[in-house]
């Protein structure tokens, strides 16, 4: 019995050296150097860090990410300036981010936060603020406190519905992307500071009325939709420069969008568009566009396009070859594959070629 007893003794003792040594050795995993005002911690196996190692007055930039980290304390007095804490078991926004009194950028991306607190509104320095991918229930009170932030990323938590107050947000940058939208309130016509609006992957079945007096919009993406038609009052944003409306249903392009002089980026691919307009001809703006897998049968000729760089068409019914693209001065990329055009063997041979132009066809 004393020999079971003895064996049972330093079988304990074994287990507790173990112990203190794997907790050894989890501190020196996160007890990282701070490098150009950054302390970067990557997937090391912790679940909370002492304030301690926060407390460097060069300290400006904290990046934890797949950490599994749960808790986190910052100490008074921080000098931080940007705060990633991406991919960890945070059920909710750290209390001591209020410490933070110089916090511009706030990424909580891939957490499980429920609710925005009340102290990030008391953050006067912080411009954005990226909750995307959490379990956001976003109520009037999580609108409030986020109001002042610049630039606010909520995709990705299953909203559903837009809380009423949603016209009080200041910001100029709104994601509100991978949620389960199908409308917008009311107050959303209110924020005609909006420059950027992002919607892809949600349930609108046509463009809300609510966005139509949004004029200083600079970049609009409905992309991923259940859309079957672009309004007029798209082509008001004489500020657009970047349009997306790629996996929607649309079948027509509106005259109206002729007066996008600004535009760069068009990306309508995957839809059910038979014809292009000759007026787009006339975007001299125009860098990119997409227009892939419709079922256009013909182009326009868009070889006199100055600032086009990009063209996709793959996946229609084209039966003529663009050859005047393939010269055009600054043409980048041309893809045309999956289309009704055959091309003879010296054709062939002749695209395969070295070209500034990267041809796919």
């Amino acid at each position: 019995m004393r020999l079971y007893i003895k064996i049972a003794i330093l079988f304990l003792t074994l287990l507790l050296l173990y112990s203190c040594g794997t907790q050894r050795t989890t501190s020196d995993s996160f007890s990282a150097k701070i490098e150009d005002g950054t302390l970067m911690i990557t997937k090391a196996n912790i679940s909370k860090i002492d304030k301690k190692l926060l407390a460097s007055d060069s300290l400006r930039n904290v990046i934890i990410e797949q950490c599994g980290l749960r808790r986190i304390k910052f100490p008074k007095g921080n000098k931080i300036e940007s705060i990633k804490l991406f991919d960890n078991k945070l059920k909710r926004v750290p209390p001591s981010i209020k410490h933070c009194k110089n916090l511009e950028h706030l990424d909580l991306e891939h957490n499980q936060i429920k609710h925005i607190p009340s102290f990030i509104a008391d953050l006067d320095s912080l411009r954005s603020l990226d909750l995307n991918h959490n379990q956001l229930k976003l109520s009037e009170s999580d609108v409030k406190h986020a109001s002042k932030v610049k630039k606010l990323s909520i995709g990705g938590n299953n909203i559903e519905k837009l809380p009423e107050n949603i016209g009080i947000l200041q910001c100029t940058n709104l994601n509100l992307g991978k949620n389960k939208l199908s409308s917008l309130p009311t107050s959303f016509a209110d924020l005609k500071q909006l420059k950027h609006l992002i919607l892809y992957e949600n349930e609108f079945e046509k463009v809300p009325e609510e966005i139509e007096t949004l004029d200083s919009l600079e970049h609009l993406d409905f992309y991923k939709n259940k859309i079957t038609k672009i309004p007029d009052f798209i082509g008001n944003f004489k500020n657009l420069k970047y349009l997306y409306f790629s996996y929607n249903e649309i079948e027509t392009i509106p005259d109206t969008l002729s007066s996008l002089k600004n535009l760069k980026y068009f990306y309508i691919h995957h839809n059910k568009i038979v014809t292009l307009p000759n007026w787009i001809v006339e975007l001299d703006s125009l860098e990119r566009l997409g227009v892939g897998y419709n079922k256009l049968i013909s182009m326009t000729d868009m070889s006199e396009m100055t600032s086009l760089i990009e063209l996709n068409c793959e996946g229609n019914l084209l039966e003529e070859f663009p050859w005047k693209l393939v010269e055009k001065p600054g043409m980048q990329f041309l893809i045309v594959r999956d289309n009704m055009f055959e091309l003879k063997e010296e054709e062939i041979e002749f695209l395969s070629q070295p070209k500034k132009t990267v041809i796919v066809f």
